[in-house]
């Protein structure tokens, strides 16, 4: 694994325990996790300056950092689309998300829509791109778009090719999004640093077809090449364990057993490669 890669949880896989981050960052600290990335759903109402203190105190008093964070833009909450919609107020709220951050001193602004389906606006999302691009040179951090299928942002390969005029955006890889759609993650990371679009990952695994799955890292793949890969190329991002889907799995294990599940495999792959 690189020395400098940032191992972490997002913070959305304790959620089917509790949302309290008192509760959830306790709990984290307990399973031996101590980067998180928070999940935002509406910035200005959860990072306000009262709130983004508050998750600092309590991050302190549990012994963890807050490495990144992800505004989701799920299509209850924007059901007309976000990137594709000049009439939202998305760039708005990724202006306040941004601001928030770096008061916060969050080096990692990640942006995932379920919101912005296949068949919405380009010509839209490109002129919100370029917007986004230029919130992000105001960013001392790094800002990702993170890609899933059945989304304006398909795949890696296309996600790159859309920000590929754009300087200050970078790709968001999440193994368990790019393992179902059979992606090679090896050489999708190698191309991405190639082109200096490498910005960001979430960790899961999935079989084929199933971007919704999130399992335990390990459960179907091996991931040793991937962080063999990732420490050839210095990688120094967040790589956080994104596990929602099997953390809410009624006939799961229970969130924090799938997490110290993911924790012990990356470990030992790890172990394994030292």
């Amino acid at each position: 694994m690189s020395n400098n890669m940032i191992l972490g949880s997002a913070d959305w896989n304790l959620w089917p325990i509790s949302m309290d981050y008192e509760k959830t960052f306790l709990e984290f600290k307990k399973s031996g996790i101590h980067n998180l990335e928070l999940g935002i759903y509406h910035p200005s109402n959860e990072l306000t300056a009262e709130n983004s203190d508050r998750i600092l105190r309590l991050a302190s008093a549990n012994g963890v950092t807050i490495s990144a964070a992800l505004f989701s833009l799920t299509p209850e909450r924007w059901p007309a689309g976000a990137f594709s919609n000049r009439n939202s107020n998305f760039l708005k709220e990724c202006e306040f998300f941004l601001n928030s951050l770096e008061r916060m001193k969050i080096k990692f602004a990640n942006i995932w829509t379920g919101a912005d389906l296949p068949n919405a606006n380009r010509d839209e999302t490109v002129r919100t791109l370029e917007e986004l691009n230029a919130l992000a040179k105001g960013f001392s951090g790094v800002v990702s778009i993170e890609y899933k299928a059945d989304t304006i942002f398909p795949d890696g390969n296309s996600l790159a090719e859309q920000l590929s005029d754009f300087t200050h955006l970078k790709v968001l890889i999440d193994t368990g999004h790019a393992f179902a759609l059979e992606e090679n993650v090896v050489e999708l990371i190698r191309d991405l640093n190639a082109r200096k679009l490498m910005g960001a990952m979430h960790l899961g695994d999935a079989i084929a077809g199933d971007s919704d799955a999130d399992l335990p890292c390990g459960r179907v793949h091996d991931f040793t090449e991937i962080l063999q890969t990732l420490a050839e190329i210095n990688y120094s991002g967040t790589a956080n364990f994104d596990l929602y889907g099997a953390a809410v799995d009624e006939n799961g294990p229970g969130p924090l057993s799938i997490l110290d599940e993911s924790l012990k495999y990356m470990n030992k792959v790890v172990g394994a490669s030292a």
